[in-house]
């Protein structure tokens, strides 16, 4: 089998999800922009995850995978199937039969075995999504498409060669989508859409969910999600400076990488995205205070991203001394925090 489907269009974005979504959606007509992708599904939100399962706690500035489709369903009216297989026989035909009928896929692959991103050794991270749009058999090579161009990188290797799209081995794609690394798995899965019931962008989509973002992210279930996340993140900060060298450095490296842009959050884990969504969201239904709100969230991104490249200077100099003050700037982007979304759950609610 060769087949590449000719009229996809290769396109860079901020965040992997809403990127790969935006160039699904773009080849099958239907123009909404990265960020309305992002905010119709309702997916700012913040984490903080330490486990067993994992040697270092890790942040993260978005809701999970699964959620982030379910409320994309819910307020556009596109159908967001979540596939997942146990088989890698099935996973590849069900590829395949998309690909042989001109339907480019999105799917979710562990970015450690994606060598042009050059990570390090043990980089797993299955919650990446590409779309794949091409197959020949013959080479043995896969057509993909990440959310970097010619003219943008996404990662800090000085070596790496950005692209519009990139050609991988079939095997390599194989063991990415397959890939069963904790805490975030890939699993073979992929995403099928059904536009026949998209609606209209309009208040009546756009307001229900920047409500539902507004009350998952104060009213959390439990304390390391949300608002409450956030300060247990505050809280728990100064306690890294009990960690080992090793640990120091791999905890702060990551946070660096879920806060900073380079690491596909859009900027200011992902409050820069959020707050173009609202100010997008203004021009549409004609609320000025959602643009607003808008344009505090990007200010907002800009301290988090101060915080960001302080983990990052930690990550390279093992200098517990900066993990201090980290505690309590973080609980003032937390009452910053707080009080947007309390004015965003009021406008919805109001509107």
């Amino acid at each position: 089998m060769k087949h590449i489907i000719q009229n996809f269009q290769p396109l860079d974005g901020h965040h992997c999800i809403s990127t790969a979504y935006k160039q699904v959606l773009n080849y099958f007509g239907h123009k909404l922009s990265e960020e309305m992708i992002f905010g119709l599904a309702s997916a700012l939100n913040f984490f903080y995850f330490d486990s067993k399962q994992i040697p270092f706690p890790m942040i993260g500035g978005r809701n999970k995978i699964g959620e982030f489709e379910k409320n994309l369903e819910r307020h556009t009216g596109i159908k967001v199937n979540l596939n997942k297989t146990s088989s890698v026989k099935k996973a590849r035909e069900e590829l395949y039969k998309s690909i042989q009928t001109d339907i480019p896929v999105a799917l979710y692959v562990d970015m450690a075995y994606l060598g042009y991103l050059r990570l390090p050794r043990g980089s797993h991270f299955g919650g990446h999504a590409i779309v794949v749009f091409g197959i020949d058999e013959e080479k043995e090579t896969a057509y993909i498409s990440d959310r970097d161009s010619n003219e943008k990188k996404i990662t800090l290797s000085q070596n790496e060669n950005p692209a519009d799209f990139h050609e991988i081995k079939l095997s390599d794609l194989e063991t990415a989508r397959s890939s069963k690394y904790k805490p975030f798995p890939a699993e073979n899965k992929w995403v099928t859409f059904d536009f026949s019931l998209m609606k209209k962008l309009d208040k009546n989509i756009i307001l229900p969910a920047i409500k539902q973002n507004a009350e998952q992210f104060l009213s959390p279930p439990i304390k390391n999600v949300g608002i409450k996340g956030l300060a247990h993140f505050a809280n728990k900060v100064n306690s890294w400076r009990k960690f080992d060298d090793n640990k120091l450095n791999l905890a702060s490296f990551n946070t660096f990488i879920m806060i900073n842009q380079i690491g596909g959050t859009g900027g200011g884990a992902f409050r820069k995205m959020y707050g173009n969504f609202l100010i997008e969201s203004s021009e549409i239904i004609k609320i000025i205070s959602l643009n607003s709100i808008g344009n505090k969230y990007i200010e907002l991104s800009v301290e988090w991203d101060k915080i960001g490249n302080k983990f990052l200077k930690i990550a390279k100099t093992l200098d517990r001394s900066i993990l201090i003050n980290i505690g309590k700037e973080l609980s003032c982007i937390y009452e910053i925090e707080l009080n947007l979304m309390k004015s965003l759950q009021l406008i919805s609610t109001n509107n």
